[in-house]
């Protein structure tokens, strides 16, 4: 799975400890039997949300004796369960799982056959329909299942942890009109006199069940020709059309070509087959069937801002193909294992295709977004065994976290080690489970290196090193001396020193000279023979260290580094740290390297650094780089960040971008968002006559409902209650109104909140999933204690995966009305916070000399 989803649930997760009071620690559960094979064999009816079949589980046994089983299976009914061969079994049912007993055990490598006959209704998860309706007569018509973690069980009989596959039939029946794609290879379909079909499924492939899938309904279909005889197909609503889908996905057969390639493995897979839907929630890499929202099917004007970012998502689902779905993790305590290592190939296709400048800037976002987590929210190991629910493990500990951490393994053991390493890897336990110390033994084979302490210290133990550096240069000894500090040790949290290396970096007449140092203990010193005063001084030139540096060598340094520095991190971290000293000359020198900047990226970082200046000279730069900024990779964050300051001239060059800047869809949408947030500045009737216009694919309106939130003002409210009424407004957009109630909710007159509030605890009963989602964020953000009680009673119907999500919320509301950390404002800012990363995806002890 993929950020995006992940970055809507944790909106409610900012600012809180990892895990709940009480958590446990998770293992992997006892397998004496074990199913072996799925036959699902179902009728799925999407006018009537509903599914009926049969479901029969081969159970095989692993040792004389056992006579038990339990599957998951939640809120089933009509339900039967008996023996294929009629050996008497007895069994029974408790609306969460199966319990069934054979008479007489089973002997060593016997297999039974498990006869499950049920049907499911309007499932709470796992299985989602879609069809028009009075309100949304122009809705597509599907049935789709999406099961990241634990939420196969909702309409699939079957044991709900990764460590127990299955191979795969499939014989779906429904309209005979309808595209019916699941895991695996298509047999054969067959039409029947009712006007349905069955279409019959075969994968050969051992699968858990939150891999197992299936798509059916009125689908557009793109054929994309073969990656070595297997078949590569996009689908979508009606409403998209085969080019949409060409230019979201187009690039997917050559991203197979350089996976196989790098891996030096062939795609284990019958075909390569994505859907996209709205609603679906980021995407994910189920077995040959990658599943995808809707949001990311791109027109010709959304393709100007999100190529880049669809294509790494592309890239990530694909690389789970190996790492996830060929190659399983054993249970969640190790599921860095798929999702650090599919972020990290996103890195080095990047590296491979692109070269240097990507591979650095996609290594120091990673790390951005890692440390902001560990930083504002909590710290933990990579890999642990104690969590909430196993759906709390998708953090961004999990994946920029862990990617980072491979990325510095590979620098330390080299390339040749690394990747000779990892292809062993990968072909040594390609169909089989993994725990971390068997990716650590293979590694230790190919490197001859004892990796244990590396594992404990880097996946194993909590935090990173946060380092304190300093640059003094003695002209009379010929000597520079670079004094670094660990400074993160914080024994309540359980972070420690580290010991790693990483390098010191100097140049002179515009060559860089690196050295390797050892950091180990809480400060050092090393001291550097140079022939004269260096240009730029440096820690981590190579770009290699997960670390945090305070590191300012001085200004005319600094703006050598932003001019001249050859690396992308070197001009970011430049920029940066001259923005802080807030000097007009130095945020000048920002501005005019802004202007000269080649790499987006760049653009990017220095924007924000602008933004975080907060003076008149960094406004004025940013209104002005405004008005010449074309790139859609960059507009977004660049509007965003002029926006941040409030005044007649923000709202004066916002105006100016709406009227005559590009017509990107994302960065429009944050142009009137930061227009709402110029408060008494912000012209209240042009919003509130743009929140009643649909817009593509619904982002700038989604723009226009947050500009209202953040007007503050009550007279957006009755604008805000309307869009949120089912049917009023555009299925691309109504959540956004939801989640924008809450945020304005807190800043309104005890009459206006009640109304509010009401709307927010009414829309947790919304036929859409993501509004329910919305509204509970905004009631959250709106610090609605009176509304506990129902938001509980709300989340008793929900899984138990989405009742942690409650949990939480009702914990951060308490906490808000406690007046604890994490209160009404710290919401609100994690509710912005959310909203802009989902619109986008950043004393010496000792000398020691190192001579040339």
């Amino acid at each position: 799975m993929t950020d995006v989803m992940r970055m809507t649930e944790l909106g409610v997760h900012h600012g809180a400890d990892f895990t709940m009071p009480g958590a446990e620690a998770h293992y992997p559960p006892d397998i004496e039997l074990e199913p072996m094979h799925l036959d699902i064999a179902l009728r799925v009816d999407v006018e009537h949300r509903s599914a009926e079949g049969i479901v029969t589980s081969t159970v095989h046994a692993h040792h004389d004796g056992p006579t038990a089983i339990k599957l998951h299976a939640v809120d089933f009914e009509d339900l039967d369960v008996r023996d294929a061969d009629g050996k008497k079994l007895a069994w029974s049912y408790d609306g969460k799982q199966i319990s069934a007993e054979w008479a007489e055990p089973f002997k060593a490598g016997e297999q039974r056959k498990l006869v499950v006959h049920y049907k499911v209704v309007k499932p709470v998860t796992g299985l989602f329909f879609s069809a028009p309706g009075k309100e949304y007569p122009n809705a597509g018509t599907w049935a789709a299942t999406d099961h990241e973690t634990e939420r196969a069980r909702h309409w699939l009989p079957c044991i709900d942890l990764p460590n127990v596959r299955t191979t795969l039939s499939f014989h779906l029946t429904a309209l005979k009109s309808y595209s019916i794609l699941a895991n695996g290879a298509l047999v054969k379909e067959e039409e029947h006199e009712d006007g349905t079909k069955t279409a019959h499924y075969e994968l050969k492939q051992r699968c858990p069940s939150y891999l197992v899938c299936f798509a059916l309904g009125d689908f557009t279909r793109c054929d994309d020709g073969e990656h070595k005889g297997k078949p590569i197909a996009y689908f979508a609503e009606k409403s998209r059309s085969a080019e949409d889908l060409k230019r979201s996905f187009g690039r997917t057969g050559m991203m197979l070509d350089w996976m196989t390639r790098k891996l030096d493995d062939e795609f284990p897979f019958p075909k390569y087959f994505q859907f996209a839907l709205p609603g679906i929630g980021g995407a994910m890499e189920n077995i040959s069937l990658v599943s995808w929202d809707g949001m990311f099917v791109l027109d010709e004007t959304m393709a100007l801002e999100w190529t880049w970012q669809v294509d790494q998502i592309n890239l990530h689902e694909m690389a789970h193909s190996w790492f996830g779905d060929h190659i399983v993790c054993r249970d969640y305590a190790h599921a860095w294992l798929k999702e650090s290592w599919a972020v990290y190939m996103e890195t080095c296709f990047l590296e491979d295709t692109k070269g240097a400048e990507e591979r650095d800037y996609d290594f120091f976002s990673n790390l951005h977004n890692y440390r902001a987590e560990a930083d504002n929210s909590y710290v933990r190991p990579i890999a642990t065994r104690t969590f909430d629910h196993s759906w709390s493990m998708y953090d961004r500990h999990l994946y920029p976290g862990g990617a980072v951490r491979l990325h510095m393994l590979r620098r330390e053991l080299g390339d040749d080690v690394f990747w000779s390493g990892v292809r062993d890897y990968v072909k040594t336990y390609g169909g089989k489970v993994v725990e971390t110390d068997d990716f650590r033994k293979v590694m230790e084979k190919h490197s001859g290196k004892s990796l244990v302490k590396w594992f404990d210290q880097w996946i194993l133990s909590k935090g990173y090193p946060q380092l304190k550096v300093s640059f003094s240069y003695d002209d009379k000894k010929k000597e520079g001396t670079f004094e670094i500090e660990q400074t993160q040790k914080d024994d309540k949290k359980g972070v420690g020193l580290f010991d790693f290396p990483t390098d010191i970096g100097w140049v002179i007449d515009g060559k860089l000279h690196t050295r390797e140092v050892r950091i180990e203990r809480d400060k050092h010193s090393f001291i550097v023979k140079m022939d004269k005063e260096p240009e730029q001084v440096r820690l981590d030139p190579l770009v290699r260290t997960v670390c945090s540096i305070d590191f300012n060598p001085g200004d005319e340094k600094l703006r050598k580094q932003l001019t001249d520095a050859g690396d992308v991190v070197g001009r970011i971290l430049a920029a940066r740290e001259l923005c802080k000293t807030a000097k007009r000359k130095n945020i000048e020198a920002v501005r005019d390297a802004y202007r000269r900047e080649k790499f987006w990226g760049v653009r990017v970082r220095m924007a924000g650094a602008l933004m975080g200046a907060n003076s008149e000279v960094a406004s004025d730069a940013l209104n002005e780089l405004l008005g010449v900024e074309q790139d859609g990779m960059v507009l977004e964050t660049l509007v965003r960040a002029a926006g941040n300051f409030r005044g007649p001239k923000v709202r004066e060059a916002l105006e100016r971008y709406l009227e005559k800047g590009p017509k990107l869809y994302r960065a429009r949408a944050a142009a009137w968002e930061m227009l709402g947030a110029q408060r008494d500045d912000a012209p209240l009737g042009r919003l509130l006559e743009a929140a009643a216009k649909d817009t593509p694919l619904g982002w700038e309106q989604s723009g226009v409902f947050r500009a209202l939130a953040e007007t503050r003002k009550q007279e957006a409210l009755p604008a805000l209650l309307d869009a949120s009424t089912y049917g009023r407004t555009g299925y691309d957009s109504r959540h956004w109104a939801a989640a924008s109630i809450g945020a304005l909710a807190h800043y309104l007159e005890k009459a206006d909140r009640e109304r509010a509030v009401e709307r927010l605890v009414d829309l947790l009963r919304d036929p859409i999933g993501r509004v329910q989602k919305m509204a509970m964020m905004g009631l959250q953000s709106a610090e609605a204690t009176e509304a506990v009680r129902a938001l509980e009673s709300w989340g008793r119907g929900l899984s138990e995966q989405e009742q942690s999500a409650v949990k939480r919320a009702v914990a951060g509301i308490r906490a808000s009305a406690s007046g604890k950390p994490g209160g009404v404002d710290k919401q609100l800012d994690d509710f912005r916070e959310t909203v802009r990363k989902l619109n986008d995806r950043i004393g010496k002890l000792e000398a020691e000399k190192l001579k040339e």
